[in-house]
């Protein structure tokens, strides 16, 4: 905790439980507010699904091949992508273009996040690790929908917070790519030559 590039990488890592749960907990809100029809909504779960499934797997080949810390950057541009395009469109299309582009965050995430915090921190105080940040995660899942909720009640419409949390992500790139450097530089620094 007292690790700088720990709270830099969290910026990251503690953001799309906050997005995901804004996004999917007001289910009915969302589907009325584009014109969606029920039956294309719960289709698009099982694109998500099957994206994400198929992309951790390649994400767990890619952590082995490149490095968690190499990676880390990577997951929060689809994320980006799939705000910017649910925050711009309210086409039927629009729908299954950002459950593709969440399924491939969250699918990346769901591998990158079991295997950062060992790659860069040992194995020795995980358990300690790993219940600080899914407590974060939690509480991030849960500021999520109350925060979006009041902004809506406030006037600020919910296809505006979405691009704003498209420039976040965005945002959170460069964030990741920064502590994605530090970690690298770490591991490098005490590497036998």
């Amino acid at each position: 905790l007292r690790d700088p590039l720990f709270w830099l990488a969290g910026i990251g890592v503690f953001s799309p439980a906050f997005i995901g749960t804004s996004i999917f907990l007001p289910q009915d809100y969302l589907i009325d507010l584009n014109g969606w029809s029920r039956t294309s909504y719960d289709l698009s779960f099982a694109l998500m699904a099957a994206i994400t499934v198929t992309v951790s797997l390649i994400t767990g080949y890619g952590v082995d091949r490149f490095t968690a810390a190499r990676l880390l950057p990577v997951f929060m541009a689809p994320l980006a992508v799939a705000c910017f395009v649910l925050g711009s469109s309210d086409s039927q299309a629009t729908l299954f273009v950002f459950m593709v582009m969440l399924g491939l965050s969250y699918g990346m995430s769901s591998t990158l996040f079991g295997s950062i915090w060992p790659e860069v921190y040992g194995t020795r105080h995980l358990g300690s690790l790993r219940a600080v940040t899914v407590s974060f995660m939690v509480f991030m899942s849960a500021a999520g929908p109350g925060a979006t909720g009041a902004l809506i009640d406030y006037g600020i419409a919910f296809t505006t917070q979405l691009i704003f949390m498209g420039m976040f992500c965005s945002f959170c790139v460069i964030v990741m790519w920064l502590a994605s450097r530090g970690y690298i530089a770490r591991r490098e620094a005490v590497a036998p030559v």
